[in-house]
């Protein structure tokens, strides 16, 4: 007896279709739209190109044109993202390109990294206490969350709010939907009158509002049943800026809540370890900034 006997076309396609939808989940649930994007310009760029035969050469080549409009971050990041892409789709192993990953660390040598803008406490205290509620509510909210739980913008916009239990003097908040996959828990008491100014912003939230996500777009006194996109965190620290007649107001990017509150835990006399486990940094050298 044979043994394809039990073998049939049909069989065979469910299995291929089984593999793709495998071969799919290995990207990053969150970023698989982005990492799908990055292959889809490669391969409309060998189109271009009239490319025959993927090697290490047209990888280098296009790393090359790469570079002259990004910076060397960003090519890490599309190396990375374009790595994952091949294995999976080309079963192609690009990490084993030794030209392509020295020319990529030569970027680095002739990159200097912007400093991250922070702030500083008393940037903080004035904003708090100055900036009119009828047009900074929101923000003094997040600023407040994303200053006492070193929040990525990310987890300030996943935030529910049955992730926030009131105990009727604190506030003790738990992260669940975090980068690493760990939910972290911190907690807002009366520092800053932060437990206070969370309750002015709850009380206008509308009765009808349908999702569960915490934070709704607020204007002139008033909340909406929008919930705040993440693209408006990422402003957030900008319009603090601004606010407060910094220069280079434009420089306070979505990053500088998480990077001040951990500039503020560094300078209190908290260890590396601290700040990590805070953070939820698995790195080190990212959590020394």
């Amino acid at each position: 007896m044979s043994l394809l006997a039990g073998c049939n076309v049909e069989n065979s396609s469910d299995i291929l279709k089984a593999a793709q939808e495998a071969s799919s989940s290995l990207l990053p649930a969150k970023s698989k739209e982005k990492y799908q994007k990055v292959y889809e310009k490669f391969c409309q760029w060998r189109i271009t190109k009239n490319v025959q035969k993927t090697d290490e050469n047209v990888i280098l080549a296009y790393f090359f044109e790469k570079a002259k409009a990004l910076k060397a971050s960003s090519l890490w990041s599309t190396y990375s993202m374009l790595k994952s892409t091949l294995q999976i789709n080309e079963n192609m192993d690009i990490s084993q390109y030794k030209k392509l990953v020295a020319f990529l660390k030569r970027q680095n040598d002739t990159y200097e990294a912007k400093k991250l803008k922070v702030l500083t406490m008393e940037n903080v205290t004035i904003f708090l206490k100055e900036a009119p509620d009828d047009k900074f509510r929101l923000m003094k909210v997040v600023l407040i969350f994303g200053l006492n739980g070193t929040c990525r913008r990310a987890e300030l916009c996943s935030l529910t709010v049955k992730d926030i239990e009131d105990t009727g003097k604190i506030l003790v908040i738990t992260l669940h939907d975090t980068k690493t996959k760990k939910k972290r828990v911190f907690i807002v008491g009366s520092e800053c009158n932060g437990y206070e100014i969370y309750h002015k912003y709850l009380r206008l939230r509308p009765k009808h509002v349908k999702h569960n996500r915490f934070f709704i777009y607020y204007n002139h006194g008033k909340c909406t049943v929008q919930p705040v996109g993440i693209n408006s965190f990422a402003k957030i620290p900008q319009n603090f800026a601004e606010y407060l007649k910094v220069p280079d107001a434009s420089s306070y990017t979505g990053h500088c809540l998480r990077r001040t509150s951990a500039t503020f835990l560094a300078d209190s006399g908290a260890g590396i370890q601290t700040l990590k486990r805070h953070g939820g940094w698995q790195s080190t050298s990212v959590a020394e900034g």
